[in-house]
C-alpha cells in the first residue's frame, strides 16, 4: 500500500472511531442492564404462572360446565311449562 492509501484508511478509521466514541456514553453499563432486567420474570416464574393459569382454566371449565347444565335444566323446565300450557289451551 502506498502512503496516500494508508492515510485514507486511517482517516476513515478515525471518523468511524469518533462516531463510536459519540455513541458510547449513551449506552447502558452491564450493571445498569442487570438492574433493569432484575424485576423481570424468570423462566421458572413463567412456568409456575403457566401451571397456575392452567389450573385456573380447568376450574373455570368445571364452573362453566355446571352453569351450562343448570341452564340446560332451566330451559327444559321452561319448555315443559310452555308445552303444558299449550296442551291446556289448544289453538291459542
Amino acid at each position: 500500500m502506498d502512503q496516500d492509501m494508508i492515510a485514507t484508511h486511517l482517516k476513515k478509521l478515525d471518523r468511524r472511531l469518533a462516531k463510536v466514541e459519540q455513541i458510547l456514553p449513551g449506552l447502558a453499563t452491564k450493571d445498569e442492564v442487570l438492574a433493569a432486567i432484575a424485576p423481570l420474570a424468570t423462566k421458572d416464574d413463567l412456568k409456575a404462572l403457566a401451571a397456575e393459569t392452567k389450573e385456573d382454566l380447568v376450574e373455570l371449565r368445571r364452573h362453566m360446565d355446571v352453569l351450562t347444565e343448570s341452564l340446560r335444566g332451566d330451559i327444559h323446565l321452561i319448555a315443559a311449562h310452555v308445552a303444558s300450557e299449550r296442551s291446556k289451551h289448544p289453538g291459542t
